[in-house]
């Protein structure tokens, strides 16, 4: 036995390589790349969510939106590459506007093009961003899938 340990100082490259990755990893996840929940109420009128301030700054995300009255959301400011939003409409007041593959826009996989896909209570939509460096290039956020709410 060592009487001097454990201690509650250690340097870090006195750690074993697993535990240093390990700790890189756990670090990044609290850093705000990891998984997270948002409830959004948002205001009527609104055609933008911004990451960081509306929504979070995860890498994972699931937003449950509400909105005040009529909204139509048209781009998701803000994000980088490989950030993902699963959307959760809870009434039917949020659309989602179909736009080009640059600057924030969401690029929906649906006919016709430039149309909105008006959400109802229930419906889900899950979201990639492709090329954004959460700087100045936003990139865009493509349509993985979605969820239409039946019953």
């Amino acid at each position: 036995m060592d009487a001097t340990k454990p201690t509650d100082q250690e340097n870090v490259s006195a750690q074993a390589e697993y535990i240093r990755e390990a700790r890189a990893a756990i670090n990044a996840l609290s850093a705000g790349t990891g998984f997270g929940v948002t409830e959004l109420e948002i205001p009527a009128g609104s055609v933008a969510l911004t990451i960081g301030t509306d929504l979070g700054n995860y890498g994972f995300e699931i937003a449950v939106l509400t909105a005040d009255g009529a909204v139509s959301i048209a781009t998701l400011n803000g994000g980088t590459q490989g950030q993902t939003k699963v959307i959760i409409a809870q009434d039917n007041n949020i659309s989602i506007v179909d736009g080009l593959a640059v600057s924030g826009h969401i690029y929906l996989n649906q006919l016709p093009a430039l149309s909105s896909f008006a959400m109802q209570s229930g419906d889900v939509l899950g979201l990639v961003n492709i090329g954004g460096d959460g700087a100045l290039v936003e990139g865009y956020w493509q349509e993985i899938w979605r969820k239409v709410a039946l019953k």
